[in-house]
């Protein structure tokens, strides 16, 4: 049984190698993949069925779950249309039947409703029917006609469940409403209680060193390095012009290779606010890169040693007002209404280090987002980049984006 699982695994690994899907993104991935069953062959092997319905993916478990939901998801059929699908006894013949019909059913689950009810799966590519039987037989050719899949290219094909949490210490709420000036701006919201005693917090950049025009970026979850990370969003603003493309002026902590990219901006006046975490995940805010000083400075003055941070303009919230500043934000950024993201932080009425807030809103200007986090009684926070370069990542799913590559990142991890 064990050598039947290796080969098995063995073959996913290469159909997925061969695949011709390798660079698609969020918006099509699921469309081309509809109907499938896909094996994470990265990691547990875990199966997900995409429903043609709404080209989601579905979790399909351990046998007895997985029957339940496509029975769920089951289409009844009649059996005069039963009888016209080929089945699957002799997959190298020519088909031999109701070929249209077969290709509109291509990936349903289809139930006899004028027997028993048994269920079948429709192999969207040979178009022949498959008899699910009992909940370990239908288990077991699921898998079997599964397509092994990359962790990255399952994080493009949404789940169908809207809110989620991973455990007590983070969630992830879909679309939630804020209601400012009598309008009301969608939300995607990652919450991250810092108490968590595993939590790993990282920033990252693509360059090693200080860049000054035609830098690295990469996609949000080419960053990760394993799959301990649950929770990461795009960072800083940076130029997107030919001559210094992917340059950005604020500093960002390499978490990995702990130096600070950009460290010589952290004198100015006009560099902005610093967020920081320390290895026991408290947090610090600085309001002026200049009082922030150094990591010398800072791990020297606190007694331990730093573990992210980051800095942007501009600044939205701090002690729990909007301290955004007119002309610190250009045109666009006050007028357009557009994706705009935000880290944020918020006290623990209870004692504990506080909740961290990953933030995408939907059609809002910046001034529109420092309004949104001062009605969530955000204690801090400030604007990341938004637009084409924003990606949210939560539990194995692009919760939004990924748009253009980027040159650093914030990323939340299991230790």
């Amino acid at each position: 049984m064990k050598k039947y699982i290796y080969l098995t695994f063995l073959v996913f690994i290469l159909f997925f190698i061969a695949s011709p899907f390798k660079n698609l993104k969020a918006q099509t991935l699921g469309e081309r993949l509809t109907g499938r069953i896909l094996i994470d062959v990265e990691r547990n092997g875990e199966a997900w069925y995409v429903y043609p319905k709404d080209n989601k993916r579905y979790y399909l478990g351990r046998p007895h779950n997985a029957f339940s939901i496509m029975r769920e998801l089951g289409l009844g059929i009649f059996e005069r249309d039963f009888a016209k699908i080929d089945s699957s006894k002799e997959e190298g013949e020519e088909y031999l039947g109701d070929i249209n019909l077969a290709k509109r059913l291509a990936g349903q689950i289809i139930l006899q409703v004028e027997r028993n009810g048994e269920a079948w799966y429709i192999n969207p590519l040979t178009y022949k029917k498959h008899y699910l039987g009992r909940p370990d037989d239908a288990f077991r050719i699921m898998r079997e006609l599964g397509l092994g899949i990359s962790r990255k290219n399952l994080a493009y094909v949404h789940k169908n469940t809207l809110d989620e949490s991973i455990n007590q210490y983070s969630s992830y709420d879909f679309k939630k409403v804020v209601n400012y000036n009598n309008q009301d701006y969608f939300l995607d919201v990652i919450e991250i209680n810092l108490d968590n005693p595993n939590l790993k917090i990282i920033t990252d950049t693509a360059n090693s060193q200080n860049c000054t025009g035609r830098c690295q970026a990469k996609e949000l979850l080419d960053y990760f390095e394993n799959d301990k990370v649950f929770a990461a969003i795009n960072g800083s603003y940076f130029d997107t012009s030919a001559e210094k493309l992917n340059y950005y002026f604020f500093p960002v902590y390499n978490s990995k290779l702990k130096i600070f990219i950009n460290d010589n901006q952290l004198k100015y006046p006009t560099t902005g606010p610093i967020m920081a975490f320390d290895k026991n995940n408290e947090f610090h805010y600085f309001k002026d890169s200049r009082d922030f000083v150094s990591v010398e400075n800072f791990e020297t003055t606190y007694g331990v040693e730093l573990q992210a941070a980051i800095g942007n303009k501009p600044r939205l919230i701090e002690n729990g007002q909007n301290l955004l500043i007119d002309w610190e934000v250009d045109d666009k950024q006050r007028d357009v209404k557009a994706t705009r993201n935000a880290i944020a932080y918020k006290k623990d009425d209870f004692g504990g280090k506080g909740f961290v807030y990953l933030i995408v809103a939907r059609s809002a200007t910046v001034s529109d987002l420092a309004e949104i986090l001062k009605i969530m009684e955000m204690d801090y926070a400030i604007n990341l980049d938004g637009g084409y370069s924003a990606a949210l990542f939560y539990h194995d799913e692009y919760m939004y984006g990924p748009g253009r590559n980027i040159p650093n990142v914030i990323m939340f991890a299991e230790k």
